[in-house]
């Protein structure tokens, strides 16, 4: 199984009406919230670790969590607000930007005694990422589960950063390389690489963080340029789909998803063969990754899609 942990939020997407005017639809969101639902639907066994309000926008992502087919077994029930984030796509390229309403809303509220004393042996992979590793307490909650799981089970990273959150550029990539001292396989598109290290070369920056860092597997996005995997020994590319693009809401986190679901079929998957990984290995995890980011693109908010409409 694997455990997806951090903000469940309800995304507010653009939509046109039939006279052409905006209007905006809820949809549920949140960067491992959409990894967790993406993961349910391809069908691989997953649980969701978040917090959730008991509004009826807490009662909508608890909803769509079970209807995908995710464990709600670690879920908190909190009595606080939902945080709301509203989306901006209007970019050719689909590319989204968000504006966050919410403070001591239940996502970002969980405290130390929220985590599970003891995680069963069938979960394999905790995966983490964006606004839930920013926001206090819940920042400072999911940095300790990580640390205290990264020497039992394999640790999957995506920062997936939202600038507007983070006061501090400097802190930020301080806390940033400590997580990276426990991660495993780190997801992360261009842009995120080129906000935290501004003054560097990409590919540089890789094979620094493979060289010096628990990180064995570096999976790199970039919208319409393709992908890249790269390991100690290897550095595979693969070409976007060409497809016409709705908007960008959750295609990260549905590369992120699949690119799971790929190594989920590995026996051991672990960080010794995420090393191990050979070329053809690598294309055909980013050509499944790429084809699920793509569907999910060309459609509206975070619909990931579900394995029947894959056969």
């Amino acid at each position: 199984m694997i455990l997806c942990c951090g903000e469940a939020l309800i995304d507010f997407v653009p939509q046109k009406d039939q006279s052409g005017g905006s209007l905006y639809q809820p949809c549920p969101g949140g960067s491992p919230y959409n990894t967790a639902i993406a993961l349910g639907r391809l069908q691989v066994p997953t649980a969701s670790f978040c917090g959730l309000s008991n509004d009826f926008f807490g009662s909508m992502l608890l909803k769509h969590l079970q209807q995908s087919g995710v464990s709600t077994e670690w879920v908190r029930h909190l009595e606080r607000d939902t945080t709301l984030a509203f989306v901006s796509a209007d970019s050719a390229d689909g590319e989204v930007e968000y504006a966050f309403y919410g403070r001591e809303t239940a996502d970002r509220s969980l405290e130390k005694g929220d985590l599970p004393q003891v995680l069963p042996e069938e979960i394999k992979v905790l995966q983490f990422g964006s606004v839930s590793l920013v926001l206090e307490p819940t920042a400072s909650t999911m940095e300790l589960l990580m640390q205290r799981e990264s020497e039992k089970r394999m640790i999957s990273l995506d920062p997936n950063i939202r600038p507007g959150l983070i006061s501090d550029r400097e802190v930020y990539r301080e806390r940033f390389e400590k997580w990276l001292d426990s991660t495993d396989l780190l997801k992360a598109s261009i842009t995120d690489l080129e906000w935290i290290y501004p003054d560097a070369e990409i590919f540089s920056t890789i094979e620094r963080i493979l060289e010096t860092t628990k990180v064995n597997l570096v999976m790199l996005t970039s919208g319409e340029k393709g992908s890249w995997a790269c390991t100690s020994k290897q550095r595979v590319h693969e070409k976007a789909e060409r497809i016409v693009v709705k908007d960008a809401v959750g295609a990260g986190d549905s590369f992120h998803a699949a690119v799971l679901c790929r190594l989920w079929e590995i026996d051991p998957i672990d960080s010794t063969s995420l090393a191990e990984l050979n070329e053809s290995e690598l294309k055909q995890i980013l050509e499944f990754a790429n084809k699920i980011a793509a569907i999910t693109c060309s459609r509206s908010g975070a619909d990931s899609p579900w394995r029947k409409e894959l056969d």
